[in-house]
């Protein structure tokens, strides 16, 4: 696959003042057969007013109507993407750097159907301000039964798989596991990317402690699901977490992409 066009899909609601951020980081990716599809709700800050005010820079945008969740809002950007690759980027997140999509597109070419890396995450106010990180690896079926998993801000998917592997909207907040834990199970052709992918600002929907206790029961049905000891997966997962964290806080160095988001909001 030459050059194959990539679409990155953003559901946002109340995404002020870092989604401006997000559409920056996509728009300075040196890949060019590229298209952004942003899926936003109706909010309670001026979202739609912004992104209204972007319309020229943005190939696809459309309106939630149907007050859907995040889920069916993704596919509803897997259905509108023209691209052979899907990828995922939050409303508060960047790519890693300016040639991110140029390393994804790089690494399709040997005819695998979903790849995944590292990812970083930063303090809310300051993203160049690095407080976890989340380093994955090259596993296989047998390893996710004990809690392995890889983070779903850098999946990027061939379309023609996710037609047949949309999310589903019965997990609030671990729908995005359900959805990994099922491609791996499957066994598509998959390539781990030694490298970081996106840097996540704290504070999303998995990551606020008021989710945590949900977050662990939708875990224990999803494996439930795929694994007969499902209790241990759950318990390994927890434990994996804990490896994440960097103990002293790091600022990245900056770089003249990374100029670009150098700013406390």
């Amino acid at each position: 696959m030459k050059n194959p066009k990539i679409s990155i899909i953003t559901v946002v609601k109340n995404g002020m003042p870092y989604l401006s951020d997000c559409l920056k980081s996509f728009q300075l990716q040196d890949y060019l057969n590229k298209e952004h599809i942003i899926i936003y709700s109706s909010s309670q800050d001026n979202t739609e007013e912004f992104l209204l005010s972007k319309i020229n820079q943005i190939q696809i945008l459309r309106k939630d109507e149907k007050f859907n969740n995040k889920w069916d809002c993704l596919n509803t950007g897997i259905d509108l993407a023209t691209g052979e690759i899907i990828g995922v980027l939050h409303a508060d997140d960047i790519f890693y750097s300016e040639n991110t999509l140029s390393y994804i597109a790089e690494n399709f070419k040997n005819n695998y159907e979903f790849v995944y890396g590292d990812i970083l995450f930063s303090k809310k106010n300051n993203i160049l301000k690095i407080i976890r990180r989340w380093i994955s690896e090259e596993i296989n079926f047998n390893q996710l039964k004990f809690g392995w998993m890889a983070p779903h801000t850098s999946f990027f998917v061939k379309k023609k798989v996710l037609i047949n592997n949309k999310y589903i909207n019965s997990y609030n907040i671990s729908g995005d596991y359900y959805f990994m834990l099922n491609l791996f199970y499957k066994k598509y052709h998959y390539k781990y990317l030694n490298n970081f992918i996106t840097i996540m600002r704290t504070g999303g929907g998995s990551t606020k402690f008021i989710n945590i206790l949900e977050k662990i029961k939708e875990d224990i049905n999803i494996c439930k699901l795929f694994f007969k000891h499902y209790y241990i997966c759950v318990l390994f997962k927890i434990f994996r977490k804990i490896f994440q964290f960097v103990i002293k806080k790091k600022r990245l160095n900056i770089n003249e992409y990374l100029n670009n988001f150098d700013k406390r909001k």
